[in-house]
């Protein structure tokens, strides 16, 4: 398939790094010639109260609308321009939200703490289905405009296709609303030289409640009451001198 042509840009800003609290604001976007858009911005504050202690945090927001966003392909002998399969496409509007946030903090030369923890809210609703018409080309024939018929089961949530002159195929809805929360921390001591401590502790939740659905306060809050899966790792690390 032809990749279309593309543009963008992107602007990032930033203070001085060295102060105790410092910003960095970053904007970037591009289009290609056919209509499809991508634009993402994000922001990051860091504060260090002390030489000893850094704490960083920032969202960033992505928004991308692509026009051939890929499915699934399908045998049909009827497809000769394809060679004998339907490669199905369709128009995907996506938004995702992450938030990073995180802590080290040096509480000796021999202890520290680091702990990091990153929000995500990722959803994307498709629509426009159709098939590429030609090799080499950006041509499209979209399902119950330029050809056959398009059916939706919201019981089953399959979409079925009877493309004109062709066989038959259903596929599933593709949409999603992927939401997740990582944390991870970890306690270090080194209680000699070479020889050192750690204490881990990680905790991962996910969702996939209400997909193709995009709203920020209830997908964010699921994000924080998903099912939590926790895991404790203790490892001792000993170097044995000669």
């Amino acid at each position: 398939m032809l990749s279309p042509s593309a543009n963008g840009g992107f602007i990032d800003i930033a203070t001085d790094s060295r102060k105790r609290i410092s910003l960095e604001l970053g904007v970037n976007g591009d289009s290609n010639e056919y209509g499809g858009t991508s634009f993402s911005t994000n922001l990051n504050v860091r504060y260090r109260p002390m030489t000893s202690l850094d704490i960083s945090a920032g969202p960033t927001f992505t928004r991308n609308h692509q026009l051939a966003q890929y499915v699934d392909a399908y045998e049909d002998p009827s497809a000769t321009p394809t060679y004998g399969s339907r490669y199905v496409f369709a128009t995907l509007d996506q938004k995702e939200f992450n938030l990073q946030m995180r802590v080290n903090y040096v509480l000796s030369p021999k202890v520290s703490l680091q702990v990091y923890m990153q929000p995500l809210v990722s959803v994307g609703a498709y629509d426009q289905f159709k098939h590429l018409a030609e090799p080499r080309t950006y041509d499209f024939e979209e399902y119950g405009r330029d050809t056959g018929l398009l059916v939706y089961d919201p019981v089953t949530r399959q979409y079925t296709v009877a493309a004109t002159g062709g066989l038959p195929f259903s596929f599933d809805n593709p949409d999603f609303n992927f939401k997740s929360l990582r944390l991870n921390a970890i306690f270090r001591w080194e209680w000699r030289p070479g020889s050192a401590m750690y204490f881990v502790w990680t905790e991962q939740r996910q969702d996939s409640a209400h997909p193709g659905e995009f709203a920020f306060g209830r997908d964010l809050g699921r994000t924080f009451a998903a099912p939590a899966n926790d895991v404790i790792l203790f490892k001792i690390a000993y170097w044995f001198q000669r």
